[in-house]
């Protein structure tokens, strides 16, 4: 009797641990996710502001009869919207694919 005791206790603790360690793995995998999401929305509130800075510049040399590309605030805009983008789209893909392979 103790022995069958002991054994359903012991099973019953295997089923815990491997529960657990499942529980755990899963919620790793979504905090991940969710790191990645919030990059993503600051890299799109980085992207934001250098086009609000972009738009600015236009704005404050409307009238001049001036080439917007020689500004270098411009340019400096530009060049950083240029490597934001590709790095947006790529942290939003890992997060598409770490969802997608867990579930």
């Amino acid at each position: 009797m103790f022995n069958r005791v002991k054994k359903d206790f012991d099973e019953a603790i295997e089923k815990i641990k491997w529960f657990a360690s499942l529980l755990s793995e899963r919620i790793r995998v979504e905090i991940t996710v969710f790191k990645l999401l919030y990059k993503s929305e600051e890299l799109k509130k980085r992207r934001d502001e250098l086009m609000r800075k972009i738009g600015e510049e236009v704005y404050a040399m409307r009238g001049k009869d001036k080439n917007i590309y020689a500004n270098k605030e411009v340019i400096v805009a530009i060049k950083e919207l240029e490597t934001l983008q590709p790095e947006i789209q790529e942290t939003i893909e890992k997060a598409s694919e770490i969802s997608r392979i867990v579930a």
